[in-house]
């Protein structure tokens, strides 16, 4: 008897652990505009391309097309390095079914961007950059 005690104790921590650990890996919406919001304050072109799908869609300046997650964080880079973020403002944000997405307004040492940030949600759990344009 003793035994099974111990069993069933041993599997309902299991369980709660995996439970645990899926909640975790699940990034909501808010967690995502949050992060986002985060690495374009402190023009972080790392901790912003960790939050990128496989590829995505980028478009700054001149530079247009899809990249890989390093490729997009070279560019972000050389973005950051010649535009330092002074402010960071939401201009607007949905999420819904079909669109989620977040604008926002920065504001650099040389002058003002719009940031458009598109996400998709990566097998309905967490959200991923999918697109970003800086104009």
């Amino acid at each position: 008897m003793r035994s099974k005690e111990v069993f069933r104790y041993l599997l309902i921590v299991s369980w709660c652990m995996v439970a645990i650990a899926g909640s975790a890996m699940s990034t909501s919406f808010a967690d995502a505009v949050k992060n986002t919001s985060a690495a374009l304050k402190e023009g972080s072109a790392k901790k912003l391309s960790a939050l990128f799908n496989n590829t995505v869609s980028l478009s700054i300046k001149r530079e247009e097309g899809t990249f890989t997650k390093f490729q997009a964080e070279l560019l972000l880079q050389e973005f950051f390095r010649s535009n330092k973020v002074n402010e960071l403002k939401v201009v607007q944000q949905a999420n819904n079914s079909t669109t989620s997405f977040i604008v926002f307004t920065l504001t650099s040492n040389a002058k003002n961007y719009r940031v458009f940030v598109k996400f998709i949600q990566a097998n309905n759990k967490e959200f991923k950059i999918d697109e970003v344009r800086i104009e």
